[in-house]
């Protein structure tokens, strides 16, 4: 594994003099690979620069960071160097409570800001999760509430015992992180915000969507898009990248 900026970044996607980064945060239980099919599918301009969480893939022996607000600290002090190229964060569900604490740590810090911050799969990060938390729960009940709730290609994972012994603990560590999560005095943001949800995400409210607005004092834009809470990866994926390559290609 490369071990450019701290192991949060691969070497080979930071490339010297790129026009422009995409960095990308994922969905909790998942990784950097969920990306990588972007670079085949988005102009040479676009380097795609999926963020390599602890406790998984090439990590998967680091424990794994349980609190929102440390993981956003520690990717903004290993990211730094490389905001000096124009920049986009995409985060999905998970990954867009991350993204969005990265993008204050990166005002705070006051160094170049992100020319749109892409927000995937997920209510406002202010607002308080309506539906009842599962981080807490017993595996039985845990496996059981998350193929109810998300289903699809997540709930098909959890089918295989083997797969579940692997995915178990960092879905559990990753939705600690979302859960517990409480809002507080961050900075509004000044860049432009777009926040995307599929059509048939029924965790997603449109209000909840629409809140993304009051965070930014920048330009805000909410789409849906065709598929459900995994859109991203399937329905959807093709009118996402049209939007990526809208704003920022």
């Amino acid at each position: 594994m490369s071990k450019f900026a701290n192991g949060w970044l691969a070497e080979r996607d930071i490339r010297v003099g790129a026009k422009m980064r995409l960095f990308c945060l994922p969905h909790a239980g998942s990784g950097a690979a969920a990306f990588y099919g972007w670079k085949r599918k988005l102009p040479g301009t676009i380097d795609v620069c999926p963020v390599l969480l602890p406790g998984r893939e090439a990590r998967m022996l680091e424990g794994a960071m349980v609190d929102a607000g440390l993981v956003a600290e520690h990717l903004m002090d290993a990211t730094r160097q490389c905001l000096d190229v124009p920049y986009a964060i995409f985060g999905h569900s998970m990954g867009s409570l991350l993204a969005y604490l990265w993008a204050v740590k990166i005002a705070e810090a006051k160094v170049r800001g992100p020319v749109c911050l892409f927000v995937s799969g997920r209510e406002g990060a202010h607002l308080p999760l309506w539906h009842p938390d599962l981080h807490g729960l017993s595996d039985a009940e845990f496996v059981a509430e998350l193929q109810g709730r998300f289903g699809g290609a997540q709930g098909d994972l959890l089918e295989n015992a083997e797969l579940r012994e692997v995915f178990l603990p960092i879905l559990r560590a990753d939705l600690t992180v979302v859960e517990t999560y409480r809002h507080g005095p961050e900075a509004m943001l000044q860049c432009p915000v777009v926040a995307i949800a599929g059509a048939e995400d029924a965790n997603v409210r449109d209000e909840g969507l629409e809140a993304w607005r009051e965070l930014t004092t920048g330009e805000f834009v909410a789409k849906r898009l065709p598929g459900d809470h995994f859109y991203h990866l399937g329905a959807g994926e093709r009118e996402l990248l049209e939007v990526i390559v809208g704003r920022i290609g």
